[in-house]
């Protein structure tokens, strides 16, 4: 493992996934490194990883898990993607231990909002929707410039929105949540092969069945996006996440689901997200500077 490069003073963010775990540096506003490691089999692998990426020149850490979080607390409450038992796992407070500077312990969807509202797409936007689309899809509400939290960090699971109330098993335990529909995992299984990405190449050389699997991915998150934004208010929608390049290939159809309530909604501005993977890992860092 390469060891990060900065001076005293700079902000450590990660950004744990179930395979790979992205870091990035940042001073001020600006990244001065960044990289990617396999995610280590457990968290307390995971918290000496880190603890070592931080050493020994860091202020503050902000780390951001894939599922729920007690914020106040640092404590993992419903991790299921990274390897090992994450559920009860005080995130926080070990890693505070290993380091000796302030952790903050947050949603990794929650993450890549802060990160594109401040620094991103959203940059001079108050109010506005954020989806994440990878092999879920996570999802995240900004109002007034601040990104929604909740007891458990989980305002905004805009991908657990039920679009066919029939439709396949969701891991949440519902059926028919946009994440079925629209995540790398369930357009694969529309589809029949994969990965998600051949999914896209192929809709781009004109694949039929590729271009309508990808329209119904669209369709189901302009549902969801369309509840979001009579909920909450919001006149703009961020999309990013490792499945987002395949936004042109949905936007017709979300973009039509939205323009059918116009009149509820509005007009809504369907973004791509700016700040590419390392988006998540650069909100844990912000959300970390404020935690000190």
């Amino acid at each position: 493992m390469t060891r990060p490069t900065g001076r005293a003073g700079t902000r450590l963010g990660v950004d744990v996934g179930g395979t790979d775990t992205k870091w990035v540096l940042l001073d001020g506003d600006t990244v001065v490194d960044s990289g990617t490691v396999a995610t280590p089999p457990g968290p307390d692998e995971t918290m000496k990883l880190v603890a070592a990426l931080a050493a020994p020149h860091v202020e503050s850490i902000g780390i951001g898990l894939p599922g729920h979080v007690e914020r106040d607390t640092g404590t993992a409450l419903f991790v299921p993607n990274p390897p090992g038992d994450w559920d009860g796992y005080p995130a926080g407070p070990r890693l505070s231990a290993l380091t000796g500077v302030p952790v903050a312990v947050v949603n990794d969807a929650r993450a890549f909002a802060l990160a594109e509202l401040l620094l991103g797409a959203a940059r001079g936007l108050s109010d506005v929707l954020f989806a994440v689309l990878g092999t879920g899809v996570g999802g995240a509400v900004a109002l007034r410039g601040e990104i929604l939290v909740g007891p458990r960090d989980n305002v905004g699971e805009v991908g657990h929105v039920t679009v066919d109330p029939w439709g396949s098993p969701c891991c949440c335990g519902n059926r028919g949540c946009v994440e079925t529909l629209a995540g790398g995992p369930g357009i694969v299984r529309a589809f029949g092969s994969g990965p998600a990405s051949a999914v896209t190449a192929a809709a781009r050389a004109g694949d039929e069945r590729a271009v309508s699997v990808l329209a119904k991915a669209g369709w189901a998150l302009g549902i969801a996006l369309g509840d979001a934004a009579s909920l909450f208010g919001a006149r703009a929608v961020v999309v990013g996440g490792g499945v987002s390049g395949a936004l042109d290939l949905m936007g017709a159809a979300l973009r039509e689901e939205l323009g059918r309530r116009r009149a509820l909604i509005g007009d809504i501005a369907v973004l791509p997200a700016v700040l590419g993977p390392r988006a998540g890992a650069i909100g844990a860092a912000l959300y970390g500077g404020r935690s000190g």
